[in-house]
């Protein structure tokens, strides 16, 4: 009896790409060269290799791998296509440069039985001793960026002692030298730059200032409407100046035209931005930041109308060019719904009564059971520890029993994870790290002062766009809404709350 040879199955891989615009021997390490090596390691190996993704021109150091594009897309493609179970790169620097993120990155892939493997070092994580040389490796590689990061520093030091330019993007109004460390004059933009100091050493500030920029239908570099904040960092920009700043320090930039003196410069600095008269976000009202225009998208603001008694949030393009037709909003009332809605969640999801609603009568029993969970959890994660210790350090066990007992313990992990999910918590999903902010902000949130109180509710909401109902979205994902009291009609529509 002649038995067929059962097919091998096929393992997909997909390669990973990644090259620094900071390196300085690319020809060593560039795209065509990863990539020649991740094909090698896959056809030797024996994997398909299905696919290859590319972050060209991006830090492993200094962008986190979540900033990464091409590293999310591959992520992304791996969870979608189950047949995927390995993920190559040319060497370790090139996933990332940081333990933490390795880590991070790791059980991500972990989580999806895929493993990662590195062509160059010859790696396969999934095995122990490919993951003790990751920790070395990992280690290495954030080391030599420290040391990389301290050399750059030295390097830009240098260059602003010398009056060359540091790099970044050329400030509006100047363009760079093709060398790259200077500027000339773009007369077209430059003239209204000029025009925009001057006014501000006669004392005119950053709004007078921005008015007059869309007088004169003069834009900014993205094409819209001047705001007085972008007038603010126009002004304090010392480039125009012909000076470049470097840890706390100016140095004179020789290669720079100069479109207000520095003296001039540093006497509009003392006078509309000196410590007396800076805006430090004290006297900025609670909600400014963070409300929303419901017609135009536009910021809304807070300013006095007719008397100085009551304040209303207005939209930014209603003030300055008067064609929104949105509704004022009565701050006052507007301010105290906030602070009372985010203080009745933050009760509510503290109560007992509002843990674990779903389980009725057998609430007891569901919260024995997530103890019980819990503490098998720790069990395992204790003895995955004494494992460990007995196969590196004892040497009591051998590779395949030390994979045997981690795989057991692993896929029980797994299984508690699952079955913690599946317990029904907090009424709402989930906060994250806003628990702890959420559990003090209703007790502490009355005896803070104004600009403590702003700052609070900043962290937690991300942007209100009022109106009848109002709505609350908050950083965790959960939107609220505040219904108005009333509405009165004077020369426009005033919501109160």
């Amino acid at each position: 009896m002649v038995v067929r040879q059962k097919e091998a199955e096929v393992i997909e891989a997909v390669g990973y790409i990644r090259q620094s615009d900071e390196r300085q021997d690319k020809e060593d390490i560039s795209e065509q060269t990863q990539l020649r090596k991740i094909e090698a390691f896959c056809d030797f190996n024996g994997f398909k290799l299905v696919k290859v993704f590319k972050d060209i021109d991006y830090s492993g150091f200094r962008i986190k791998y979540t900033k990464r594009p091409g590293l999310m897309e591959a992520l992304e493609y791996v969870e979608n296509r189950p047949a995927v179970k390995k993920f190559v790169f040319f060497n370790l620097s090139r996933l990332t440069r940081l333990r933490k993120d390795f880590q991070a990155i790791h059980e991500t892939l972990k989580t999806l039985s895929i493993d990662i493997c590195s062509a160059s070092e010859a790696v396969d994580f999934s095995t122990a001793n490919g993951r003790f040389v990751a920790g070395i490796l990992v280690d290495m590689n954030e080391y030599y960026s420290d040391s990389l990061s301290d050399t750059m520093n030295e390097t830009k030091k240098t260059n602003a002692e010398k009056g060359r330019w540091n790099g970044g993007p050329a400030p509006y109004g100047l363009v760079k030298n093709k060398d790259g460390y200077g500027f000339v004059e773009d007369f077209d933009i430059s003239h209204y730059i000029r025009k925009g100091f001057q006014m501000a050493k006669e004392g005119k500030g950053p709004y007078l200032i921005a008015r007059w920029f869309n007088s004169q239908n003069f834009k900014t570099k993205t094409g819209k409407e001047w705001s007085p904040r972008g007038v603010r960092y126009m002004l304090t920009n010392p480039t125009y100046a012909a000076m470049q700043r470097w840890k706390d320090k100016y140095y004179p930039l020789l290669v720079c035209p100069e479109l207000v003196s520095w003296d001039d410069f540093q006497y509009i600095q003392s006078t509309l931005f000196g410590n007396d008269n800076v805006w430090k976000g004290k006297q900025r009202q609670l909600l400014s930041s963070i409300m929303i225009c419901p017609l135009c998208g536009s910021r809304m603001h807070s300013r006095y109308f007719n008397n100085r008694s009551n304040r209303k949030y207005v939209c930014s393009r209603k003030i300055q060019t008067g064609d929104c037709k949105s509704p004022n909003i009565d701050q006052a009332s507007l301010n105290n719904a906030v602070i009372n809605l985010i203080g009745k969640i933050a009760e509510e999801k503290f109560e007992p009564d509002h843990i674990l609603p779903e389980l009725g009568d057998t609430e007891d029993k569901g919260l024995n059971s997530i103890r019980k969970l819990q503490d098998e959890l720790s069990n395992i994660e204790r003895a995955e520890q004494q494992v460990f210790d007995d196969y590196y350090l004892h040497k009591k066990l051998n590779d395949d029993q030390y994979n045997n007992i981690i795989r057991r313990y692993e896929k029980r992990k797994q299984e508690i994870h699952k079955l913690l999910d599946k317990i029904p918590l907090p009424v709402s999903r989930s906060f994250g790290d806003y628990d702890d902010a959420l559990k003090d902000f209703a007790e502490a949130i009355e005896v803070l002062d104004d600009d403590d109180k702003r700052r609070s509710v900043e962290l937690l909401v991300e942007k209100i766009v009022p109106g009848a109902p109002t709505l609350v979205h908050f950083k965790w994902g959960e939107v609220k809404q505040i219904v108005p009291t009333e509405t009165k009609k004077y020369k426009s529509k005033l919501i109160i709350y």
